[in-house]
């Protein structure tokens, strides 16, 4: 069983788009790269097929408990969830949105052992870490989280296969994220 944070909203994994009542909803990767000055194709094409599979198989461990890939670092990251996060319920590919413009998956979420309304939250990353990037993008899943359900994120984490880490990521301002999304000041 999956956890829902925006239900009806709806995902086309082979053309990448989200809807909601039938609008298409944008991703938040473009605005996102666009507010810091570089091409979609900078986060994306570089690691795009090592990406797809390592999300892939990631998402099957945390549904069967079989990741079924020998990638190096989905055997590290399946190992320290297995070890990490014992005692919590874990969920992949997760959908936010704000029903009205944008909408994402977050790679992993974990809820809190004692209440399942405290969340943390993941980006996996297969290549070089760009900090900036991540933060954003974890700041707009936790504004979307907190602000469109009854969830509260307590944490963010870049997963980077390549450095076998998890760097705690420091969210920005729900102000910041509104500017960033909506133009507002």
């Amino acid at each position: 069983m999956g956890l829902t944070l925006c239900s009806g909203v709806e995902f086309d994994e082979e053309k990448h788009e989200y809807f909601y009542k039938g609008k298409r909803l944008s991703g938040i990767t473009g605005i996102i790269s666009s507010h810091l000055g570089k091409k979609y194709s900078d986060f994306t094409e570089e690691y795009r097929e090592e990406g797809l599979h390592t999300h892939k198989a990631v998402q099957k461990y945390i549904e069967t408990g079989e990741a079924g890939s020998v990638h190096p670092g989905v055997v590290w990251l399946t190992g320290e969830l297995k070890h990490r996060y014992i005692r919590q319920a874990l969920f992949s590919e997760v959908l936010v949105s704000d029903f009205k413009s944008y909408a994402s998956l977050v790679d992993i979420i974990a809820e809190d052992e004692d209440d399942d309304r405290l969340l943390d939250i993941f980006d996996i990353k297969t290549g070089k870490m760009q900090r900036e990037s991540v933060t954003w993008q974890l700041s707009v899943y936790k504004y979307l989280i907190e602000s469109y359900t009854a969830y509260r994120v307590r944490d963010c984490f870049c997963i980077s296969l390549k450095d076998e880490e998890f760097w705690p990521v420091f969210a920005k301002a729900g102000k910041e994220v509104e500017k960033l999304l909506y133009n507002e000041s």
